[in-house]
């Protein structure tokens, strides 16, 4: 006999209230929230936090690894004079930070070490940070340490490109001339890397939006969320 549809409702709750009442010591099962992340989802120690220390814009060094539990660290190589990845990359970075309520927004720390330091000195590089979030911290890198932490990451190695053969249209100074800027350019990994709590991590290879970085920040920063 073919159950009507609000026999067949029915019979479902039954079965789902039926199902409640038999688990174990008669609790109510919690289902916690599900987040499929726009990254790719590392768990375990594959990918964990790096151990080298690399000195801020203030001279003080820096390490990946003492950062607090509870804080999901953003982590970013590149350059100021890039002309497009980097600056696109850490304004969606600033704007999925932007995004969050106060509370999460504390706990996200987005870092980005520089693989230009002949160009990005401290002022600089704190002074374009400033741009886009002034709660960014800057690292200088471009030397043997950061090649480490790339190797250990799996990310290709940064090349400096002395003469390239198209010119490379670096970004306005700010007072609208292209001066100083050299004639090389920087080759560098697009990858964004997330280090949450509970050894999880992310790994962004480029197409995230900044609601795409908000949800996933603030799904890492919740103790109950069950991402995937």
């Amino acid at each position: 006999m073919q159950l009507r549809p609000r026999r067949l409702v029915g019979l479902a709750l039954a079965t789902a209230l039926l199902a409640t009442a038999c688990s174990s010591g008669g609790d109510v099962a919690v289902q916690r929230p599900v987040t499929t992340v726009h990254g790719t989802l590392v768990t375990g120690t594959s990918m964990d936090r790096p151990s080298t220390a690399l000195r801020d814009t203030e001279g003080k060094p820096f390490r990946l690894d003492e950062r607090p539990a509870d804080e999901v660290t953003v982590l970013f190589f590149g350059y100021t004079h890039c002309p497009d990845v980097c600056p696109q990359t850490m304004a969606n970075l600033a704007g999925a930070r932007a995004r969050l309520p106060e509370d999460l927004r504390a706990r996200l720390q987005v870092v980005f070490v520089t693989e230009d330091p002949r160009r990005d000195t401290p002022r600089a590089l704190r002074r374009w940070l400033d741009g886009l979030d002034p709660d960014f911290i800057g690292l200088r890198g471009g030397n043997r340490a950061t090649a480490a932490m790339l190797a250990a990451l799996g990310s290709p190695e940064t090349d400096v490109v002395e003469r390239p053969e198209e010119p490379i249209k670096h970004p306005s100074s700010g007072d609208g001339h292209h001066h100083e800027h050299g004639e090389y350019g920087v080759e560098h990994t697009g990858i964004v890397y997330a280090f949450a709590p509970e050894g999880r991590s992310v790994v962004y290879t480029g197409g995230t939006s900044q609601a795409e970085y908000a949800e996933d920040f603030a799904a890492l920063l919740d103790p109950d969320a069950d991402i995937r």
